[in-house]
């Protein structure tokens, strides 16, 4: 009786079923597809970083500006963003951070930046297909008694607690911080 070896089948089997489970909608063809244009039309000075948070495709990042933040990332103050739903470019024009303490990061499916009493939380809405903002900022009257507010996208501000407040500062404070870089060595496509 003949004995046959399963086990290559067995790996070639896996290997193919792992080569068409990247066939989806990000990677880097698709990358090359959507911001080959954008990152091709960059000045010299400008950086850009590709980046998965967690959507349907990965977020393209463009700066003209970094800085070492001592954590071994090429970080921003502010960039641009872009984000290709269906072969159309959305774009946040310009979102900023107040201070190299805080840097453009993002988190599950958002992008923040911060100031030290404020922190912003862009999202991109797949329905309405634009970017939403909401800013939350700590202020302090006369006697330093603090209070809480969010202004959302349509500028309407409304009053928020402390913990609403503390949740997004803890949201930012575990988001990876963009890092930059020029050309297909520090981002390849």
């Amino acid at each position: 009786m003949k004995k046959y070896n399963y086990g290559h089948l067995l790996l070639i089997l896996v290997m193919v079923m792992f080569l068409l489970s990247g066939c989806g909608n990000s990677g880097a063809e698709n990358n090359e597809e959507m911001y080959g244009d954008i990152i091709a039309g960059l000045g010299d000075e400008e950086q850009f970083s590709l980046q998965d948070i967690d959507e349907k495709n990965d977020v393209l990042f463009t700066t003209d500006m970094t800085y070492d933040d001592g954590n071994g990332h090429d970080a921003a103050l502010y960039c641009r963003v872009y984000y290709c739903v269906d072969r159309t470019i959305y774009t946040l024009e310009q979102i900023e951070s107040l201070g190299t303490a805080y840097p453009v990061s993002y988190g599950d499916k958002c992008i923040y930046t911060a100031g030290e009493h404020c922190v912003a939380v862009y999202e991109f809405d797949r329905k309405n297909l634009r970017w939403r903002s909401s800013q939350y900022e700590e202020t302090f009257d006369a006697d330093g008694n603090a209070s809480y507010m969010r202004t959302g996208e349509n500028g309407m501000k409304e009053n928020v607690a402390e913990k609403d407040y503390l949740e997004v500062w803890e949201a930012y404070g575990e988001s990876t911080v963009v890092n930059f870089g020029y050309g297909a060595s520090d981002n390849p496509f």
